[in-house]
């Protein structure tokens, strides 16, 4: 019977596998900035439908028709992306170079009811609760 991978490569000089796995992360980070779906992205982060649906308390066929959605609820792919381990951010780019971040977008109410921008992320919380509170 033959080997798999995992066994010949475990069988490389430790230099060599490390040599693989650097190269292996790099290609894995160029097809995730690169995707143009869902499914693209969870196969470069090497997960399973079956393993997102566990997370996502769905099972495998929910999650490949969650795949197959042009347009989705913000809180839906907020949540896919922490699934796979992720977080989701969202930037607003101005064209004068500066960026925006936009927290709380898709998460659940507990928190604000409107996303917080932020490039001082503290401030902004503090403000926040303080508005909250009066």
């Amino acid at each position: 019977m033959g080997r798999n991978i995992d066994e010949v490569i475990a069988a490389l000089p430790k230099e060599r596998r490390s040599r693989i796995n650097s190269a292996a992360r790099q290609m894995a980070g160029e097809m995730v900035a690169h995707a143009d779906s869902l499914t693209a992205v969870r196969k470069a982060f090497k997960k399973t439908q079956v393993e997102i649906g566990e997370k996502l308390g769905l099972p495998q066929n929910a999650v490949s028709q969650l795949e197959k959605r042009e347009d989705m609820l913000l809180s839906t792919l907020v949540r896919y992306v922490g699934a796979l381990g992720g977080e989701l951010k969202f930037v607003i780019q101005l064209k004068d170079g500066s960026e925006v971040v936009l927290e709380g977008v898709g998460e659940p109410s507990e928190r604000s009811a409107t996303p917080k921008a932020s490039s001082s992320r503290k401030k902004v919380r503090d403000r926040a609760t303080a508005l909250s509170r009066r």
